[in-house]
């Protein structure tokens, strides 16, 4: 199970947006809801949830980047289900491959 982080500013509303879209995005592209499980988080205690992948704003991504070697995966549009696609999806698949072998 890939454990990915949807991380805002304040861990509430867009956080939340964000965690849908990115399940909608997973399930359309023929992943099962058991290979990944999506937290909120927000930037302070991003950190501490320890993920396999964090997906965050353009905002954010430079700081969750600088010290950890988490993938952080930066959307422009945290709303835009196509975007989020494009980005996480290859990312999805490497990380979901090299933890089933």
């Amino acid at each position: 199970m890939i454990k990915i982080a949807a991380i805002c500013g304040m861990g509430l509303g867009s956080g939340l947006l964000v965690k849908m879209g990115v399940e909608r995005v997973l399930k359309r592209n023929g992943i099962d809801e058991r290979e990944f499980s999506v937290e909120v988080g927000d930037i302070s205690t991003a950190k501490s949830l320890w993920p396999d992948l964090f997906v965050t704003s353009t905002e954010f991504g430079p700081r969750l980047k600088e010290s950890q070697d988490i993938p952080v995966i930066e959307v422009h549009n945290l709303f835009d289900e196509k975007e989020i696609e494009a980005a996480l999806v290859p990312v999805f698949k490497e990380l979901l491959a090299k933890k089933n072998k």
